[in-house]
């Protein structure tokens, strides 16, 4: 009986933990969806035939096409 007790308890513990986890990681996806949408819309574009300044990257302004 007290064995059962315990287990319902530990269960109905671990669910609560787990519903706090996911909630956590939902809001952490939607915020870092939100950084990421702030960052692709502020850049400046550098016109540039020199590879050197294609990997150029301004403070906290990211150039885009940088890459290649």
């Amino acid at each position: 009986m007290a064995e059962s007790a315990i287990l319902t308890i530990a269960g109905i513990i671990i669910t609560v933990l787990q519903t706090v986890i996911i909630f956590i990681l939902t809001n952490m996806k939607t915020d870092i969806a939100d950084i990421w949408k702030r960052v692709d819309n502020h850049y400046h574009v550098v016109e540039c035939s020199n590879a050197d300044c294609r990997g150029l990257k301004t403070g906290n302004v990211i150039i885009p096409g940088g890459a290649e």
